[in-house]
């Protein structure tokens, strides 16, 4: 949570306490090691790997799940591990300060399209597999894509209106 002026009015404090704070403030962001400016900002590109590896690796995981039930159930199971997944990967994120508005729209745009195109990969791999025809078992890869990143996305977007509404 970024301090502001704003936030520092609401708490009750007087011009020249926030006027001091913000200085410090500036003073120490300024005062920063090379080292440690550079790993506070791979910090989000190592965050943002991790969660395209993790849906990439949630998505060959699903594989059995893909193989083996109907259309509702599976929906049913990917939304849930989904909103799990994406309330995982918002705290993560939540947690990373210096965060700007284009970092935020770089992992809405990047994760949802990174993500429906593995979910479109491994269930049209698993449609063509011997075994999903003896069970009949077929699912749309599109659906099946847009139900995890509409789970994904839900949880992601809560973090962000919440900050906005704070």
């Amino acid at each position: 949570m970024k301090i502001t002026k704003e936030r520092l009015t609401e708490k009750g404090w007087s011009e020249e306490e926030i006027d001091k704070t913000m200085a410090i403030l500036h003073r120490a962001k300024h005062n920063i090691h090379p080292h440690t400016y550079l790993l506070n900002k791979s910090i989000y590109w190592i965050a943002l790997v991790l969660i395209i590896l993790g849906n990439f690796i949630f998505s060959i995981m699903l594989i059995p799940l893909i193989l083996t039930l109907s259309t509702w159930p599976l929906y049913l199971i990917i939304l849930l591990i989904a909103l799990s997944f994406g309330v995982i990967m918002s705290v993560i994120i939540k947690d990373i300060e210096d965060l700007e508005a284009k970092h935020h729209l770089i992992i809405l745009l990047v994760v949802p399209i990174i993500a429906i195109i593995n979910f479109f990969i491994v269930v049209n791999v698993v449609n063509n597999d011997l075994l999903t025809k003896v069970l009949n078992h077929y699912h749309n890869p599109l659906i099946v894509g847009l139900v995890y990143l509409s789970g994904f996305m839900l949880s992601y977007s809560y973090l962000i209106f919440e900050e906005k509404w704070k």
